[in-house]
């Protein structure tokens, strides 16, 4: 899908719009696809698809997980950010997880320099 050259709204706007719809239709939690992919897909720049994709944000319908990609806003998380009290999916957990165990191993390096320098 192209965007219209002789549509008045900005490009963003108008990827924005087209992915609204789309992003409605899948479930929570689901990966959006790259930035890269999008761009080639709308044929535009990846910082006008990142734009689009800050709209969106803006809106509360995706969120923004740094190194990992955008997603589907969860529907347990509310407007200010607080889990409700609906289940929270294993997809959710499992990236929680995942987050957790790289942070511990970067965790574990920095401490492992840390000893070293100061024996050094």
């Amino acid at each position: 899908m192209t965007i219209a050259d002789d549509d008045p709204r900005p490009k963003k706007v108008q990827i924005a719009d087209a992915l609204r719809p789309e992003i409605a239709a899948m479930p929570s939690g689901r990966k959006l696809a790259s930035l890269r992919d999008l761009a080639t897909r709308f044929n535009v720049t990846t910082m006008t698809v990142g734009n689009a994709l800050q709209i969106l944000i803006d809106e509360g319908l995706i969120v923004s997980v740094p190194t990992r990609g955008y997603f589907v806003q969860s529907s347990t998380i509310g407007n200010h950010g607080e889990a409700s009290t609906a289940e929270v999916s294993r997809e959710e957990i499992n990236a929680i997880h995942s987050e957790i165990q790289q942070l511990a191993a970067r965790l574990a390096e920095l401490e492992k320099r840390a000893d070293h320098t100061g024996s050094a």
